[in-house]
């Protein structure tokens, strides 16, 4: 029996390993960088004295994670894309959004977290997904999809441009698979996968950590 009803269990894996490497490697990356480049010993001093940093490795360890840290955010955003567009129906398109579906007549551009934009980047996709929502023919309709709003409430609301509107990731998980609990179930089932490849990859402490912030921060 599959995790999820509408992905099979080989794309879920497939997409947690190429995101888990991909990852893994700006990770190694950005400790490469930080050998190669100047570090400022002022931000190093506050950020070890706020982190009430222990060891040295702990202060580089921290460091290196910020560093990729941007690098980590895209590639969660990339998950999502990849997710959605395995859902039946749904595939990828990249070039000025993401998502399309040609059945349910729904295109779709995905970004990670209410604060991924600035005003000016919001404004050119919304007007992007409205050029591309115009020339389509028949009743299709945009999103622009926030996976974690600033608060965990769902909504569904239209932009000024017409048939274009805004959600926020469970809202367009509910549309695209039919599930009201589908952002949920695929946080469970990654949380699986990644416990499945390597017990000790994650420990029972992030994952309690983890679960707490789905909750707080995921509308249901």
């Amino acid at each position: 029996m599959s995790r999820l009803s509408w992905i099979t269990d080989d794309d879920l894996e497939k997409i947690i390993c190429d995101v888990l490497s991909r990852t893994q490697k700006m990770v190694v990356e950005a400790s490469v960088r930080m050998k190669q480049n100047v570090i400022d010993p002022f931000s190093s001093l506050v950020m070890a004295a706020s982190m009430k940093a222990e060891d040295v490795n702990q202060l580089v360890a921290a460091q290196q994670m910020s560093s990729a840290a941007q690098g980590i955010s895209n590639a969660v955003g990339d998950f999502h894309q990849q997710i959605l567009a395995s859902v039946p129906g749904f595939r990828n398109h990249d070039a000025g959004y993401d998502l399309e579906s040609e059945t349910r007549r729904i295109l779709a551009e995905v970004k990670n977290k209410h604060n991924t934009m600035n005003s000016s980047n919001r404004e050119k996709v919304e007007g992007d997904l409205y050029t591309a929502v115009r020339q389509k023919s028949g009743s299709w309709s945009a999103y622009l999809v926030i996976m974690i709003p600033k608060t965990p409430t769902r909504y569904l609301k239209k932009l000024r441009h017409r048939r274009v509107f805004e959600c926020d990731g469970a809202t367009f998980y509910d549309i695209a698979t039919g599930s009201s609990t589908a952002l949920h179930d695929l946080y469970h089932a990654a949380a699986e996968v990644v416990s499945d490849l390597n017990p000790n990859l994650v420990s029972r402490p992030i994952f309690d950590y983890c679960k707490n912030a789905l909750v707080q921060g995921i509308p249901r």
